[in-house]
């Protein structure tokens, strides 16, 4: 293997400054942070990051600044863990890693964060900004480069984050990291098993879909159970094909109640606006 090159991206409040500091101290890496970049920029301004996300969708030099750090990380000779949104587009030999996270935590870590730039007077208010925050970024990066940032398929791994710390985290990423320099199989998607939602019932081992931010039970119910009643925090999946289109409305009220009782997760439904 050449140089080490690990790009995280994913939630906001899910982790990644943390997780990136721990990577960079276990391999020896630097790291570069366009989350860091941009919070600068946003004080300098005398924004918020929303308001500058807002200020970026009608001024791409500011994506323009960002982005050209990016693009020469990809030719350039060192190990460095890539903590942004775009290193998977513009670092494409990077170990890509999508680290997802419930909205109330995210919103409660970044709370807890302190920082001037995300101003926040209660969690609701937290969640609501932390959402606007991600459809602007979404919104943005289709128009400039056509890419769905949210897509789990741009990602060589998934984890769930809500339910961990940080150094299982990074061990977890550290372990599939080796496993795919050596060309060597390993699960691309480990999730909270708090956070899958029953809806289908199909045979075969864990398999989920994603919808509106929230994750689906498609396969596997039985074993995502005893993974649960046996507090394991992570469960194995892989991602349902040809899930028929409106699925998700299969997890009633009702069907989630009843898989809490069963399990003891705590599972509900995002609410609205939350995604």
């Amino acid at each position: 293997m050449g140089n080490i090159k690990i790009s995280l991206a994913g939630d906001l409040g899910s982790g990644k400054s943390t997780v990136g500091r721990i990577l960079s101290e276990k391999l020896g890496a630097e790291v570069y942070s366009t989350g860091t970049i941009q919070r600068a920029i946003a004080a300098e301004m005398g924004m918020t990051t929303l308001e500058l996300n807002k200020y970026s969708e009608t001024h791409p030099e500011i994506d323009d600044k960002i982005d050209d750090g990016l693009r020469a990380l990809n030719q350039k000779a060192a190990d460095v863990i890539i903590d942004s949104r775009m290193a998977w587009h513009f670092v494409p030999d990077s170990f890509a890693v999508y680290m997802a996270a419930d909205p109330a935590v995210s919103a409660a870590r970044i709370m807890n964060a302190g920082r001037e730039s995300e101003p926040f007077s209660n969690l609701e208010e937290a969640i609501r900004s932390i959402a606007a925050r991600r459809q602007s970024e979404m919104q943005r990066y289709f128009q400039l480069y056509g890419v769905n940032i949210k897509d789990l398929e741009n990602y060589d791994y998934v984890i769930d984050t809500s339910y961990i710390p940080p150094e299982t985290v990074a061990e977890h990423i550290l372990a599939h990291f080796e496993k795919y320099g050596k060309s060597e199989p390993f699960a691309r998607y480990e999730l909270s098993a708090r956070r899958l939602l029953p809806c289908l019932n199909g045979e075969g081992g864990p398999a989920f879909f994603e919808k509106g931010g929230a994750y689906f039970i498609a396969a596997g119910e039985e074993k995502i159970a005893a993974a649960l009643c046996a507090g394991e925090p992570l469960v194995a999946c892989v991602r349902a094909d040809n899930v028929p289109d409106g699925a998700e409305k299969g997890c009633t009220a009702e069907k989630i109640a009843a898989w809490n009782k069963r399990t003891g997760a705590g599972a509900k439904l995002p609410a609205a606006g939350q995604c």
